[in-house]
């Protein structure tokens, strides 16, 4: 829920010249979407399992969140489309 922030528009808090204006906005959103706060779901883990198995080639994924890689799934078999957390 983007209300708390009291954004001009929803794309704004990922927006550079918003940054420069309210930098907490990112960052309190990006603590809260921090991946040690969640877990890995079943779907995760089923994921990790089709590569345990050798039936996986690659997992592309739109979420940012990294929990591919704390189900198991090796960084070089997941596509981020959009970026994610590992490294940070």
């Amino acid at each position: 829920n983007l209300q708390k922030y009291d954004l001009p528009s929803p794309q704004a808090i990922f927006e550079l010249s918003y940054f420069r204006e309210r930098p907490d906005a990112f960052y309190l959103l990006a603590r809260e979407m921090w991946p040690d706060n969640f877990q890995p779901t079943p779907a995760h883990h089923f994921v990790a399992l089709l590569h345990a198995k050798g039936l996986l080639r690659r997992c592309f994924t739109q979420n940012i969140d990294s929990l591919e890689a704390r189900a198991g799934l090796p960084a070089d078999l997941t596509i981020a489309a959009h970026g994610n957390f590992d490294g940070c």
